[in-house]
């Protein structure tokens, strides 16, 4: 069975909304966001949109959050794909008592707008932050998956999680190995659970990222002199200024260097997991990880 990783905006979304619709039920971990998102997700109303009673559902269905295909996939180019996804055949096939939710005229797109203004409500100005976290998940146990195998990282992921001769199980649940690919799914909003879903293209095992327990803390910065010291100026000021994904032509125009240079430091931040870089388009973007966020602000992760 491939084993590979993704990060999805569109999946944190939903986890998200699961959490937000029973706060009196969530982590302690998650009180400081609830605080901060609960009078956001107010402000846009009550929902209007079956949205809310898709994504409470025991297992959300795949139309509506699809194992991404690629690494990480945008929310726009998520939600692009959701219309053909949602045909009346699959909503009927994951709804059987209510095949015709998603029926109604302009109902899907209903739910599509509503989505994106949950995302941009509660999701859009923390995720930077929360990238990082979901990534530095996936650099670590990327690493691992290279030099021990999946096995091995299966059986770290979670209590609940299993390898057996054929496959993966989670709990009661298990997914055969085969030719479809397993997507790992790290989640801020999952813990302390973890899902297990087998799809008809791939299957998908969602599970708490570490680093996630301290993401909503803003401990004291330290010294800016004593990060310049641990790693050296130039980097010290590139860290910081990676709160925000940007390009090595951003880094350098803002740090006053050459690309070149800036190249150079972004690869070593890389190389001892501060930093990870993806591709947007013809771009490639770096952000740094849960372990380069906890140099800049001082705490312990």
């Amino acid at each position: 069975m491939p084993v590979r990783f993704a990060v999805s905006p569109l999946w944190e979304t939903v986890a998200a909304l699961r959490v937000l619709t029973a706060a009196h039920r969530a982590p302690d971990v998650h009180r400081t966001w609830l605080a901060w998102a609960r009078p956001r997700l107010d402000e846009l109303g009550p929902d209007p949109t079956p949205l809310t009673r898709l994504a409470t559902l025991p297992v959300v269905p795949e139309f509506l959050i699809p194992t991404p295909s690629v690494r990480f996939l945008d929310l726009d180019t998520a939600l692009h794909a959701l219309p053909d996804l949602a045909r009346p055949e699959r909503v009927a096939a994951a709804l059987p008592d209510d095949p015709g939710l998603l029926a109604g005229p302009g109902t899907l797109s209903a739910v599509l707008e509503r989505l994106r203004r949950v995302y941009h409500a509660v999701i859009a100005p923390v995720w930077p932050r929360l990238e990082g976290v979901l990534q530095g998940d996936i650099e670590r146990r990327g690493k691992h998956l290279v030099e021990r195998g999946a096995p091995a990282v299966l059986a770290e992921l979670h209590p609940d999680v299993a390898t057996h001769a054929d496959g993966v199980r989670v709990r009661d649940r298990r997914v055969v190995a085969g030719e479809r690919d397993l997507v790992l799914v790290p989640s801020a909003f999952t813990w302390p659970d973890v899902y297990l879903r087998e799809g008809p293209c791939r299957s998908a095992l969602c599970y708490p990222a570490r680093g996630f327990g301290s993401l909503w803390q803003h401990p004291p910065a330290p010294a800016r002199d004593g990060l310049a010291r641990l790693i050296g100026a130039t980097r010290a000021r590139l860290l910081t200024e990676l709160d925000q994904p940007a390009t090595v032509s951003q880094l350098a125009a803002r740090l006053g260097i050459t690309v070149a240079a800036a190249s150079q430091h972004q690869d070593v931040l890389r190389a001892t997991g501060l930093v990870f870089s993806r591709r947007e388009g013809r771009k490639v973007v770096s952000l740094r990880t849960d372990l380069g966020l906890a140099l800049v602000e001082g705490g312990d992760r």
